[in-house]
């Protein structure tokens, strides 16, 4: 015979844990949100610092002096001449500020999710009226998804410089065609033979391959050091956005619809 008033005791014991753990799960979330929510806070307030250090590190890192033109001749003679191409190593200037660029736009890719994830935490509930914060709030999310996007697109852009510059080196072919050449000596009524060989390039047109490869480079590393001073710009673009629209973002319908939190 089934014991109903035990079966009711187990009942309500589950329904205990039950809510017990649901509660905990909702504390926890709830631990979550503050801290994305700080973290958010933290990279506004970062904003400044942030253009002010890589303003700061651009001529540092991209220190060649030399317009395009001339810094092409100057690769052409050395990183990109033909023994610096048959060394098999990458040209080591655009290595180097490569590694640099590339850390930045991880960096910024980090700091752009953590900051978009900020602003949708504070999207409010939809109602009818009061709408000009939220729409504001949107624009503001849509540019960091943007931002994220183009961060993306020229991390790959950059990938593909390595693979366009490999096409070009694999057309050069540095095997040697060996070139003979018989002479004969008559002297005294005596005959005499001799044969000299030398090697010349079996490639006619490895001088404009070489050009080409110096050209690439030179072009590559304007375009990382335009790469970093636009990633300056998109940070400056996020700093003026939220100073000027920072109450619309953090409380889109007022303050008394989020926590009170103060900026500027």
């Amino acid at each position: 015979m089934v014991d109903h008033t035990v079966s009711k005791k187990r009942r309500l014991s589950n329904g205990m844990l039950r809510k017990d753990a649901a509660a905990h799960t909702q504390e926890r979330l709830e631990e979550l949100i503050k801290r994305f929510d700080a973290v958010g806070e933290s990279i506004i307030q970062e904003l400044p610092a942030l253009i002010l250090d890589l303003e700061e590190r651009v001529p540092k890192v991209f220190t060649r002096t030399e317009d395009i033109v001339e810094l092409e001749d100057a690769f052409a003679k050395k990183e990109c001449s033909s023994e610096g191409i048959q060394s098999g190593k990458p040209n080591p200037v655009i290595v180097e500020v490569s590694r640099i660029v590339t850390k930045e736009f991880d960096r910024a890719s980090d700091k752009l999710s953590r900051l978009q994830r900020y602003v949708l935490m504070h999207v409010p509930r939809e109602e009818d009226g009061n709408n000009f914060g939220v729409e504001v709030q949107a624009q503001f999310n849509g540019k960091l998804g943007e931002y994220l996007k183009w961060c993306d697109d020229t991390q790959d852009e950059n990938k593909v410089y390595h693979q366009a510059r490999a096409e070009i080196i694999r057309q050069m072919d540095f095997e040697r065609a060996v070139e003979e050449k018989e002479t004969m000596c008559e002297k005294e009524d005596k005959v005499t033979k001799s044969k000299a060989t030398k090697s010349v390039e079996n490639v006619p047109q490895l001088g404009d391959l070489l050009s080409y490869v110096a050209r690439h480079d030179a072009l590559q590393y304007f375009t990382l050091k335009n790469e970093l001073q636009e990633l300056i710009s998109m940070y400056l673009h996020c700093y003026m956005y939220v100073k000027h629209n920072y109450e619309k973002i953090r409380w889109p319908r007022g303050k008394s619809d989020g926590m009170n939190m103060q900026m500027y």
